[in-house]
């Protein structure tokens, strides 16, 4: 009794590329496909080996030396960090934006009465 898969040669050459390429990882195309995550792991690493890329020795996709994905997710975190930065520096831009805005109003109103006491201009509405 042969496993008659759902997905044809092709299809699991291109997925697998999707992988290799970065463009999909292997959770997204195991839920999009429904078939498992070392179903699909298999795939990549198959195609790797066709491509001749490199492999580790422990499975998985893990392609990178352990210092190397160490500093991978300490760049991503600093990502991170930076972003929630941004983003309350954004925030607290559009506070300052919108204190600017209301007080615009009342400064110009303080300018027009403050040249009408130096003389500088008449009052809206009092004729000179």
């Amino acid at each position: 009794m042969t496993f008659q898969s759902k997905l044809s040669q092709e299809k699991r050459t291109e997925l697998a590329d999707l992988v290799i390429a970065g463009t999909k990882t292997v959770l997204e195309l195991s839920i999009e496909y429904a078939v498992s995550r070392k179903t699909v792991n298999g795939w990549v690493q198959k195609r790797k080996r066709e491509l001749g890329i490199p492999g580790s020795p422990h499975g998985g996709d893990r392609t990178l030396p352990p210092a190397a994905l160490r500093r991978v997710a300490k760049e991503k975190e600093g990502r991170v960090a930076a972003e929630r930065r941004a983003e309350s520096l954004r925030s607290e831009l559009a506070d300052t934006r919108t204190q600017l805005e209301r007080m615009v109003e009342p400064l110009h109103g303080m300018q027009v009465t403050l040249e009408y006491y130096m003389g500088k201009r008449p009052l809206a509405g009092v004729a000179a």
